[in-house]
């Protein structure tokens, strides 16, 4: 998808994360679906699987296999444990985690609620209670929509530098709605925004994800251009075509933890939610709370 920016748009263009999330809910899948037979779980914390619940319906598309919306609930509850645990007097709807109620869900789904609202849950409860965890903590569970076909190591986003969030090959992120796309604005456009149309990519990470960027002298972040310019992702290609600028990305996020498409391709491909998230995050256990 190629589309065209203006500069009244692209002063303003900011783009904020939520929190370590980058997921999505306007899906295009091909789903491999088969019947779910485990039992769940009966000695659960309601609330905090309910709110799960709400978050996997906010961060994963629902026509999602089985397996990715299990390993997306583990995620999340590992998430929200380790808010939790930093601050006990935190509570649900202050996690920084794009948590979504009952009636959203209904507005949302509309006459497909009751199907899709007992499949999220459904996968939610059967793995209650489980969290990621490394040296006996839980993890900071980062994950995004599309990957350019690796994950991007942590500290090249948030310069923290932590062992099981290391780039990893993700499979199936190329099928991805999210893919490829981008941006187009003319040299003036840019120039007025940067200062000059003299650019270069100065340096990209070995996921392949731009790092720096000079123009005009002056030295940007891939994270920061991408800001500015509303990009979908720092893996990204700037192309001189004639009176106009390119930006031609791959993935959409961040890049870092588990890539959501790739989790459906390799969920589609035989992978249950725990080979999906030991893939994902290096070197993590799960364990029950």
């Amino acid at each position: 998808m190629k589309k065209l920016i203006f500069a009244s748009i692209l002063i303003t263009a900011v783009f904020i994360p939520i929190a370590v999330s980058e997921g999505q809910v306007m899906p295009v899948c091909s789903i491999i679906e088969e019947t779910d037979t485990e039992k769940i779980n009966v000695n659960i914390d309601k609330e905090l699987e309910d709110y799960v619940v709400g978050v996997v319906a906010g961060e994963m598309p629902v026509n999602f296999p089985h397996e990715a919306l299990k390993a997306q609930a583990v995620a999340a509850r590992t998430y929200a444990v380790r808010q939790l645990q930093s601050d006990p007097n935190m509570k649900y709807e202050d996690i920084a985690q794009a948590y979504v109620s009952v009636d959203k869900m209904k507005e949302m789904w509309g006459n497909n609620f009751d199907e899709y609202y007992a499949k999220i849950k459904n996968n939610v409860y059967q793995t209650a209670g489980e969290i990621l965890e490394y040296n006996n903590e839980p993890i900071l569970a980062a994950f995004c929509s599309t990957t350019n076909g690796y994950t991007e190591e942590c500290q090249n986003v948030w310069t923290q530098d932590l062992p099981y969030l290391k780039s990893v090959k993700s499979e199936g992120d190329e099928l991805s709605p999210y893919y490829s796309d981008s941006v187009t604005v003319t040299k003036k456009q840019f120039a007025g925004i940067f200062g000059s149309t003299d650019f270069a990519v100065t340096e990209k990470t070995n996921a392949g994800y731009v790092k720096s960027v000079n123009i005009g002298g002056n030295v940007y972040s891939g994270d920061r251009i991408r800001q500015i310019m509303g990009l979908r992702s720092t893996c990204f290609d700037m192309i001189n075509e004639g009176e106009n600028i390119t930006f031609s990305t791959k993935g959409y996020g961040h890049g870092v933890g588990m890539s959501q498409y790739g989790a459906c391709f390799m969920a589609n491909n035989g992978a249950d939610y725990k080979t999906i998230l030991a893939h994902y995050y290096t070197g993590t256990n799960l364990k029950n709370l």
